[in-house]
């Protein structure tokens, strides 16, 4: 059986430049708070983009490992 929703696993990661994470959020929600703010705050969000370039931040996204099925 295939998994219907694939990226309802998955994670966005915004590191500091030391490696750590800052913040983590499902890929989902983050996709549409971004895709929100652009549309509503295209400077702000220009803004947001450009410190975190400064800031040598890095972004990951990342797929948690699949449940063990039940036999």
């Amino acid at each position: 059986m295939t998994d219907a929703t694939p990226h309802s696993r998955r994670t966005v990661t915004l590191h500091a430049s030391s490696g750590k994470p800052v913040l983590t959020v499902p890929l989902v929600p983050a996709a549409a708070v971004a895709a929100v703010a652009l549309a509503l705050a295209p400077r702000i969000t220009a803004l947001a983009a450009l410190a975190s370039l400064v800031k040598k931040m890095s972004l990951s996204i990342e797929a948690a490992p699949k449940p063990d099925a039940a036999v």
